[in-house]
């Protein structure tokens, strides 16, 4: 193991929404089927909200975020 997910990012380090989406649509495109990726963690309850809320879309049960202090990790279904 690398240290890195499928978002092409350092496992501990902190994402930007801006960054989140960029990896997404990224990620998605490459992608035939839906399945579950590490999607990085996020500073900001707000910032990873706003990746799952960009194309694709996540539907209901299709997001798990854990807060852990200032620490916000989200695994995202698309």
């Amino acid at each position: 193991m690398d240290g890195q997910n499928d978002v092409g990012v350092a496992t501990d380090r902190v994402l930007t929404a801006q960054e989140g989406v960029e990896a997404k649509s990224r990620i998605a495109g490459r992608r035939d089927s839906r399945q579950w990726h590490w999607m990085g963690n996020y500073g900001d309850p707000v910032d990873a909200v706003t990746v799952a809320n960009s194309p694709p879309a996540c539907l209901s049960g299709d997001v798990v975020f854990s807060v852990n202090g200032n620490l916000v990790p989200a695994w995202m279904f698309y």
